[in-house]
């Protein structure tokens, strides 16, 4: 995919550049959580700079959570604000209702939580004509929101002159690269409908697929192996049909599960087991190339990380080519700094996903070069 990107045409000293970044990182006690040297905000701070070097006043926009379209004062942008001034070592100031300042050449503002508007959600021509009016050329640098119609992400390109930034253009050459043999896909996470696109889509490529979580108890249930708790809430009869056609397509390749961390009396499962670890590290000891998306346990539990740690650090000292992504998961990895052995780690968790599976993605599609 060619992307329209901007050049010293586009933007000159004293452009207004609106730029669509993605902020959305966890906020803990009012202070914003960046996730370390490959958090969402970290990754935003080298388009940042060649604008400003470029004498660009940059309006920085994001997102935060799910507000509903309504001013919720806990998903302010605030404390985000107080980061970049952080990193960038200069005033950042949060703009409310359109009010920008005057900013000179190579200084920036940050937006407020663009979701306060139901506009954004919407994808409203009219909240995205007011966000135009703002400036004079448009740059998407969130590729975590790319797969959203939202208004600051798609109706905004019809006002202003638009381009793909870096990062985007980055996320894109590494997801459309061609897999190396033998190439292992790693599915973890509780819903099988939201992997089913990269299950169709790259099963057939994979030489392993390796499944953990409540999706790898969805197969074991459709597989009709004795599970130590059942029947679990999260699954559904569908589920479990979808799961035995994937069974029948994909059953010489499939590793399940051969061991549990279960909970009986919580009615649920909190990791893979200790065998299990032992056979997913072996497979990927022989890897050329990994894609990994979800936690194979409840990693948010002391009984349930287990399995989701042994698995990535046998991948970060793999000698594969390992592609992740997702803010849960790139938390859990600078956690227990692992980050480094990792070839790429997306900022988009459901934008990776989606990508992967052979969608459209209207964020991209917009910056599509004719």
């Amino acid at each position: 995919m060619q992307l329209r990107t901007w050049t010293s045409k586009d933007i000159k000293a004293g452009t207004r550049v609106f730029l669509r970044i993605d902020a959305n990182v966890p906020i803990k006690t009012g202070k914003a959580q960046d996730g370390g040297a490959l958090g969402r905000i970290s990754q935003a701070l080298p388009e940042i700079e060649r604008l400003r070097k470029r004498g660009a006043r940059i309006l920085l926009a994001s997102h935060l959570g799910d507000p509903g379209g309504k001013l919720d004062k806990q998903l302010s942008l605030a404390p985000v604000a107080k980061v970049f001034e952080h990193r960038l070592k200069r005033q950042v100031p949060l703009v409310r209702d359109f009010q920008a300042p005057e900013l000179k050449p190579g200084e920036l503002c940050l937006l407020e939580n663009l979701r306060f508007d139901a506009g954004e959600e919407k994808n409203s021509d009219s909240y995205a004509w007011k966000l135009a009016k703002l400036a004079d050329v448009y740059v998407n640098n969130a590729f975590g929101v790319c797969h959203r119609r939202h208004a600051s992400v798609h109706a905004i390109t019809r006002h202003l002159p638009s381009f793909a930034g870096e990062l985007i253009v980055r996320e894109v050459a590494v997801l459309t690269q061609a897999t190396t043999k033998p190439f292992v896909l790693i599915m973890g996470g509780s819903k099988l409908e939201t992997k089913l696109g990269i299950l169709n889509k790259l099963g057939p490529k994979a030489d392993k697929i390796l499944l953990g979580g409540g999706l790898a108890v969805t197969f074991l249930a459709a597989a009709e192996v004795e599970l130590p708790v059942y029947p679990l809430p999260l699954m559904q009869t569908h589920d479990l049909t979808v799961a035995r056609k994937l069974l029948r397509q994909f059953g010489h390749k499939l590793v399940l599960p051969s061991d549990l961390i279960a909970k009986p009396k919580q009615h649920l499962v909190a990791d893979i087991g200790p065998e299990t670890r032992d056979a997913f590290t072996g497979v990927i000891a022989k890897a050329k190339m990994i894609i990994w998306n979800g936690p194979l346990g409840i990693i948010e539990r002391s009984d349930g990380m287990a399995g989701t740690l042994a698995v990535a650090k046998a991948m970060s000292k793999s000698r594969a080519q390992v592609i992740t992504g997702g803010g849960e998961t790139v938390e859990f990895l600078d956690q227990h700094k692992l980050l480094k052995g990792f070839t790429h780690v997306s900022t988009g968790g459901g934008a990776m996903l989606a990508f992967l599976s052979g969608e459209h993605l209207p964020g991209l599609e917009a910056l599509r070069r004719v």
